[in-house]
Parts: structure tokens; sequence; C-alpha cells
């Protein structure tokens, strides 16, 4: 077992009481492991993809087809069972063989027995991830090339290779503390469901080999379009496992029809630990219906706002809306924009897109934003998709309007890989206006219900760090970002801005209020992986004391001295443990050197009467609500939050009383189930968040992933490097998350 001597180095210049956290979002160590990233040799990635692409012979994809791996044998199946693949633009690249019902079986039956003989082969896993890195990057990129149509694939390795250092840390950590008998990480087999577009960095490093190496076997589920690449990677892998001497086991692939999919993952779910997903929120519902433990990453109609009409306005929002295609999970779906822009102004802003024929072209110029003219990968907007225009000559479709995107499904579609922008001409185009309030707040209600991943708000600097603020704090955005538009060094922002390696930390959550019907938890980046499958040992936590935690008000004290059970004590200690350090500095500043961010853990949106409700059914106990309860009660956030308890409940309502909490800072509704659902369809709109308690009962899993179901986390920055007035500015706001004080 290897504990690496940078841990020792980072706990001892942190405080005390940090040593066991560092896989936790914000905390101080987590925060340590962004030090001492690795620097890539971008020219060296690029040439590397080039030379690959310069000498791929196109038919090998076709002789040497994708087909099922099952212990390090590839299953081959009769000629009735090959099938063209299709790259991202619908066009032929080679052949598949889909799985027998034999072979599918065989597979079940794998994964159901499979025990997994490791729990530590780190340093074979990281030497493999180094021959990736090294030796087969240009294979990496150049598939990704050719499969997903990637212009720009040398940026995601470059990433990989910083962030990659961060989570091997985050994973060095994790394992530390089992090693210690604090968690316990499952072991069960995972199944990872791949994305094209970010395959390299999401899929190979950050969930397949990062699970890999913490004894965590993994099946790679295949689909029927973009699945060379995905392929390629897992059968160099598997063959580097078998240098290594690692049992092939360990790695599967599925080639399997969508149907066969479902009928392993089904047959696995008491054997198989996370599927993990990065795809849409439409596809993430439909699988975690299928397999409950879904962790899925799940996209959103990323919207960027200005007050200004300006080129350089106009230039931004064209680079975000065809970023790879509209390829990327952060390119622009949505606009908002002053009152005097006409479809004549959005379409001359599209008389400039770029369109490329091939995205090799665009690799060798160091491109990223080309549009393939007409391709038939996915469909354009159609005439009942609320009538949005095509530009005259470009493949790009607008729509201008003065009411917000509000399709009848609930859902903004993202026309994948297609150019399609809602532009919203409603904020005030008068010298001096500012935002009305009604505007102000159906904008937040907006970006609240359809949760984009990425926000970017352009002003003239004298009033964007306002407007910046205000959208920051009434909403729970993952990724922010403030521009100028009349100051050279602070350019307008971008919605596809995103460093993770430097603490630009970035998710793809889904709607706070329907969350859990997408995803077990949303994901942050960096984080551990093997993580959101990790919970704490109840004999560890039992140990666990008050004596153990950082001063605390007295009513918090008091509040844990009333939790019956030894280890839910113990798991609140930890939480509160947790919060104490992430916030001790909070916000933190990133690492990035050409921006200026900033990072931590947030409050719910500060709306005013904008609530996060807590409901406590007749079998919810005092020790049930406790954890999450105390998230609220022990910090800023709580005045944020309402109880909800069952008439019937007798038992909670004492104990409740005894601490006071229906005065001026808490409300306490004691009320039927069929009350409460009538006051939901009534004053629905009300609430941030509902949980019903007696729906979320799970093991002791870790502070960063329980945290994340209730408060927020990401990031803000802004355009211009060592932006000092931003970071007073907006580090001052109240959105972010503080402990709380005795009265």
């Amino acid at each position: 077992m290897i504990r690496y001597a940078y841990l020792h180095k980072i706990t001892q210049r942190l405080p005390s009481t940090a040593h066991w956290r560092c896989f936790n979002f914000a905390s101080s160590q987590y925060a340590a492991c962004f030090e001492d990233v690795a620097t890539p040799n971008v020219a060296k990635l690029r040439k590397e993809a080039i030379d690959y692409l310069d000498t791929f012979n196109t038919q090998l994809w076709y002789d040497d087809p994708v087909c099922s791996i099952l212990n390090g044998d590839k299953l081959l199946a009769p000629p009735s069972n090959l099938w063209i693949t299709k790259n991202s633009l619908n066009q032929s690249n080679g052949h598949q063989y889909f799985a027998t019902p034999k072979q599918i079986q065989s597979m079940l039956e794998h994964i159901q027995s499979y025990k997994s003989p490791y729990t530590d082969i780190r340093p074979q896993l990281r030497r493999i991830e180094q021959k990736f890195l090294n030796e087969h990057a240009g294979f990496l990129i150049g598939n990704q090339t050719l499969d997903f149509c990637k212009q720009d694939g040398v940026t995601e390795i470059e990433e990989s290779i910083m962030a990659n250092s961060v989570e091997r840390k985050l994973n060095d950590a994790l394992f530390n503390d089992e090693m210690d008998g604090k968690v316990v990480i499952s072991r069960k087999p995972i199944f990872v469901s791949c994305v094209s577009n970010f395959t390299n960095f999401l899929d190979l490093f950050r969930k397949t080999i990062r699970s890999l190496e913490l004894g965590i076997p993994c099946v790679v589920l295949g689909r029927s379009h973009t699945i060379q690449h995905s392929y390629r990677w897992t059968e160099l892998l598997v063959e580097l496992l078998k240098e290594e001497g690692i049992d092939p086991g360990m790695l599967t692939y599925v080639a399997g029809q969508l149907e066969d999919i479902k009928y392993i993952t089904a047959g696995c779910a008491e054997q198989a630990g996370m599927l993990y997903t990065t795809c849409s929120r439409e596809l993430a519902k439909s699988i975690k219906s299928n397999y409950p433990n879904t962790v899925a990453s799940t996209g959103g109609p990323n919207t960027l706002i200005t007050l200004d009409w300006t080129k350089n306005v106009q230039d931004a929002i064209r680079t975000s809306a065809s970023i790879e295609c509209a390829g990327q999970c952060t390119a622009l779906r949505q606009a908002v924009v002053p009152d005097t822009v006409t479809e004549k102004d959005v379409e001359a802003l599209f008389d400039e897109i770029t369109h490329v024929d091939s995205p090799v072209e665009s690799l060798k110029n160091n491109a990223f934003d080309g549009v393939f003219s007409g391709h038939h990968g996915t469909s354009p907007p159609s005439a009942t998709d609320g009538i949005y225009k095509k530009h005259k000559v470009n493949d790009a479709y607008f729509k201008v309007s003065n009411e917000f995107p509000s399709p009848p499904s609930g859902e903004v579609n993202e026309y994948w890989r297609k150019v399609v922008v809602d532009v919203t001409n409603v904020l005030p185009s008068k010298k001096g206006a500012k935002i009305d309030k009604e505007i102000s707040l159906a904008l937040s209600r907006w970006l609240i219900l359809h949760q984009p991943i990425s926000l970017a708000v352009n002003a003239k600097r004298s009033h964007v760090l306002d407007l910046g603020r205000d959208l920051f704090e009434n909403t729970s955005l993952v990724v922010n970002t403030i521009g100028s538009t009349d100051q050279n060094d602070c350019p307008p922002a971008m919605t596809c801005q995103a460093r993770p390696q430097e603490a630009e930390c970035f998710g793809e959550f889904p709607p706070r209020k329907t969350m859990r019907e997408f995803t077990e938890f949303p994901v942050i980046i960096p984080s551990s992986t093997p993580s959101y499958d990790t919970c704490y040992e109840s004999s560890y936590l039992e140990t666990v004391s008050v004596n153990d935690l950082d001063k605390s008000p007295k009513f918090v004290s008091d509040w844990l001295s009333d939790i019956s059970d030894n280890a839910m004590c113990g798991y609140c200690i930890e939480l509160l443990r947790y919060l104490h350090d992430a916030t001790r500095e909070n916000p933190k500043r990133g690492f990035g050197t050409g921006r200026t961010a900033l990072w931590g853990l947030q409050r719910p949106p500060l709306l005013e009467n904008y609530r996060t409700l807590l409901h406590c059914s007749p079998d919810t106990s005092f020790d049930d609500l406790s954890p999450a309860f105390l998230l609220f009660y022990a910090t800023n956030a709580r005045s944020q939050v309402e109880l909800s308890v069952n008439s019937l409940n007798t038992a909670l309502l004492k104990e409740l009383a005894k601490h006071d909490l229906d005065n001026h800072i808490f409300k306490v509704t004691v009320e039927s189930e069929e009350t409460l659902d009538h006051r939901l369809e009534t004053e629905g709109d009300s609430y941030y968040n509902v949980v019903k308690l007696n729906d979320s009962k799970r093991d002791f899993v870790l502070p960063g992933q329980f945290v994340s179901l209730f408060l927020g986390q990401g990031h803000i920055k802004s355009t211009m490097k060592n932006d000092e007035e931003f970071v007073k500015y907006i580090s001052e706001s109240d959105k972010w998350l503080k402990m709380a004080r005795d009265e």
C-alpha cells in the first residue's frame, strides 16, 4: 500500500482538523491538490495528433470491427450481427459486431459474479495513464477527431494532463482514509456510459482509470453511433492492463444494442455499483428510471446576458454558439440582449460564422468554432419548434422574442451540434437604464428552473459587477463569468470558458428541485469518482465526539446532544467539521493566471421568500432530520429552510419544541400529507428545493456528496486577470456559505 509523500507535506501546513477530508469539495486539502499541477506541451500534442491523422488508414475500423470484450478476449459474432458505425455527422466510419444473446448473458453473469482481487493498483494504472498521455496522445486526439469530429481535441488532453494531477491526489486521500478505517470504497463493478465529445478526460481518465486504480471493475457501455473512439481506447487499455499483470476481467466492453444494455444493467442492480454518464437530461432521466444508482451530468441551456450590442459582444455570442459546431457542453443556447436588437441584427451576427469541411482541417489550423454546414448528425429545428429562422446562407438558426424560452415539454431542446440560439430582447437599451426588477426576477427564476451549466454576464465595467453579483446571488449556477463591453483588459464573457484544473470548478447539474429524477448526486469537477460510491464506517463514526468539532454555537451543540444514535451523531459532526473547514476561507481564489476566479460552497439562491422545504413524514425521526437540517441550522443559510412535519409525528414535534425553532428564523408547518401536496401545487414556485426525508434515507455518504444535494457549488470569475476590484466586491457577497454564530 502506498501513501504518497506529498499528502504528508500538504497535511503539515493545514489546520489539524483537516487531515481526513481532502477529497471533499472546497476543503482546505482539496484546495491544496491544485498545487504542483503538470504543465503539458501543447505543441507536441498537436503535432502527434496531426501525424496520427496523416497516416491513419480509414479502412482499419471496417477491417477490425468494434466488438464486446470479456476477460481480455474479443467476442466476435456472426455476419448478421455486423453493423455500420457512424460518426457524429452521421457518416459511415467502420463496423461493429453487436453481441449475441449468449454473449450478452455471459457478460451479465461475469458482472454479477466478478469480485475484484484488488484494493490498490495505483502504480500500475498510473504507468498506464502516462503511456496514454505520452505515447498515445496522438491516438486519443486523432480518433476523437475522426469519430466525434472534434475540432480541438488538444485542449481536452491539455486539461486532462493537468486535472488528472488534481484527481490523483483526491483519490490518494480517499484511499488513505479507507486504510485508516474511516470509510469503505465500494468495489462493485461500475458502468461507464461514454460521452463522445469529452470521452478522453471524462470517461477514460476520471471515471475508468481513477476507478480501476482503486480496484473497482469497470464496464464500458457501447451504443450505435460515435462509438469507435471509446472502443479503441478500451481495447488499448485492456492490452495495457495485461502488460501490467492486471486481471483483464477488471475491464469489460459491451457492444450491445439499447435493449441489451438495459437488460444487463437491470440484471446487475444488486451486484453492481454506480452507472456514470454524461448526457442529455431526457436520456439521464430514462437511464435512472431503469438503473437507480445513476450519477449523471446533464447539460443545460447555457445563457449569455449583455446590456450592450457591441462588435466584441457579438463575436462572443457567435463563438459561444458555434464552438465545436455546437458540440461543446458549454455552447450557447440563449442570449438575453437589449430591447433594440432585431432579427436583422442577429442575422448579421451570424454572417461571419465559419464553415469547415473537416475537423482535421480545424485541428491543423488551431481552430475550434467551425460549423459543418448542412450535416445530418442531428436534425435542425422544425416549424413546430417555436418558428426558428434559418440564416439566409449559413447553417445557423435563431428566434428573436421578448419572452424567455418556455417550451411545452419544460425542457429547452439543445439541438446538439446545430447552432440554435433563442435571442431574448428584454433588457433596457437607454443609456444608464437599469434592468427592471420584474425582468431581473423573471430571469433569475428562469435560470433556476432550467439550470444552465454556464452563465456569461456582460455590461459596461461600471455596471457589470453589480449585475453579475445580483445574478450570482439569486441563482445557483456552477459556472459564472463576468466580462465588460468597454474595457480591453476585461473582454466580453463567453459561456464556453472554464478550466477546472485551475479551480474554475465545473459541473452539469440538473435543476435542484427535480435533481433526483436524473442523478443520485450532482458531479463537480475536479473530484474523485470513487468517492461517489464511498460511505463512512459506522464503527469510525461512533468514535467521533463533539470535542472533535471546532467551537460551535450552543444551539448546535444542544441539537447534537439530542441525537440518539452514536453513528448518526458522529456523521453530523463530520458534516459540521467539513463545513467549518471549507468555510474557514470562503470563497477561495482560483489558480489561473489569465482570469480571476473565486470558488467555494454557496447558499441556495437569495431570492426573497425562496426556501428549501424539508418534509418529515409520520416516521421521520429527529436523527433522520438532523443531517440535512444542520446544513442550514449551523450556517448563514438558516433563514432559507422551512420544516414541514406530518401532524401524526408527535415524537418529532416534541423534540423540536425543545429547540424553539418556531420563531422569526425558522418556519415550522404542521400538516398532513394531503395538505402539503395541495400547498406544493399552489405555492411550489416559492421553493428552491423540496426534500421528503422519508424518501432520502441513505448510507453515510461522504460530506461533499451529501452537502451537494442541498447547497451550491461552483465558481464565479472575471475575464480580467488579477482583478482585485472583482475579488473584493464578489467576496463580500452574502451568497458564500459561512458558519452561524451564537446570537
